[in-house]
């Protein structure tokens, strides 16, 4: 089990004691391991483990992810960030004994992990949606001076900070691999490219995704300020199903340059290296193994 500690501004400690406290009365033994633990500390714990228990928020899912890829032991969530939208996509949104009853059936399931490569050379896991514009610059901006746990107002300052200077980046997106369906998109706006449906405050882009499809939906918003932005917000808000007219396409793999440097963010946070002028996303199909809540 991993938790952290700045994760619900001490609700992630509290959760973790309780899930250890019913797993001890199952029987079980639970191995604590702090964020930082080393590769040859947590190889050691995972040794003869059931699953691997996350407690945290999106960010703590998406590094461990990277460093469960490939693995055999499956992950489950606790979610105790801001938007949980990893635990949202996946279903964990269960009190401790419904979790552990899954733990003990032992089924489990294969999903995508999706990863982006800079021009500079960094490579980054996601497991939900990495994008270019508005959203991104608003992390960059709050990440900057960010100290301990955020909730949905920290963004408040930053977007606002932002709204009257903004100015989008011109993007071209080209659809890579074999199972390309021709796809590429071009123009001024927001882009959003996705491992899974989700999206901060429900406002999700693109809603056909599939995490366990060996593939990414990519989506450009076209807007020529933070206003054309609300815009899509809007129409986001006032239906379920696929926004008419809204650009997308589906890849294993998305080429995308960008017309001047950009920021990229990876499921809510700023992904290292700074601006960049392009950027390669691909897909890692079945990579992560998670514990599966479905009936059935």
């Amino acid at each position: 089990m991993v938790a952290n500690p700045a994760s619900g501004r001490g609700r992630a400690l509290a959760l973790a004691d309780r899930f250890c406290v019913e797993l001890g009365r199952r029987g079980g033994v639970p191995v604590r391991l702090p964020l930082d633990a080393s590769r040859a500390d947590f190889d050691v714990a995972c040794a003869g483990s059931r699953a691997i228990v996350l407690v945290g928020g999106d960010g703590t899912v998406r590094s461990f992810a990277s460093r469960m890829a490939g693995g055999s032991i499956p992950v489950a969530i606790v979610p105790t960030g801001t938007e949980n939208l990893a635990a949202r996509e996946f279903g964990f949104r269960c009190r401790t004994r419904t979790l552990l009853d899954a733990i003990e059936r032992g089924r489990e399931r294969c999903v995508d992990l999706g990863s982006l490569r800079t021009d500079a050379g960094v490579v980054h896991d996601f497991v939900v949606m990495a994008s270019a514009g508005f959203d991104a610059d608003v992390v960059a901006e709050l990440d900057s001076y960010r100290r301990g746990p955020i909730a949905r107002w920290s963004y408040l300052a930053p977007i606002l900070r932002l709204a009257g200077r903004w100015v989008p980046p011109g993007v071209q997106a080209t659809a890579d691999g074999a199972a390309a369906d021709g796809s590429g998109l071009a123009g001024v706006g927001q882009f959003v490219v996705a491992n899974s449906r989700q999206y901060a405050v429900r406002l999700d882009p693109c809603r056909d995704a599939d995490p366990a499809d060996g593939q990414l939906d990519a989506v450009l918003m076209p807007c020529s300020s933070w206003r054309s932005l609300v815009g899509w917000a809007i129409r986001l808000s006032m239906t379920s199903r696929a926004v008419p007219g809204l650009p997308g396409g589906r890849a294993p793999s998305w080429t995308v340059a960008f017309d001047r440097p950009t920021r990229l963010q990876a499921d809510g946070d700023p992904v290292p290296g700074g601006p960049v002028l392009g950027v390669q996303v691909s897909v890692r199909p079945g990579a992560l193994r998670l514990v599966d809540l479905r009936d059935g």
